[in-house]
């Protein structure tokens, strides 16, 4: 499982990256988002990549803040498919 930082900025994607490349497979990689405060463009892109892989990815827990940023971004259709709260 992957856990978001609350500060999702590039360069917590930059950090996460790694990690997120070496857990993908072709199980959904569960991701947890609780403690999402703000997420950047860079944080969004690498979870779009991720979600289009082979295995893809499972949000679990999102922030409200979270959700509002993937609304805004038109990305909700993406990320929170299979969402567990």
């Amino acid at each position: 499982m992957i856990t978001l930082p609350s500060i999702c900025d590039r360069s917590a994607a930059a950090a996460l990256y790694p990690e997120i490349a070496d857990s993908l497979g072709s199980a959904p990689l569960p991701v947890d988002a609780a403690r999402v405060e703000r997420i950047g463009q860079a944080m969004l892109q690498l979870l779009v990549s991720a979600a289009r892989s082979e295995g893809g990815i499972v949000i679990q827990h999102p922030s409200e803040a979270f959700t509002a940023a993937l609304r805004l971004a038109g990305l909700d259709h993406i990320l929170l498919e299979g969402v567990t709260a």
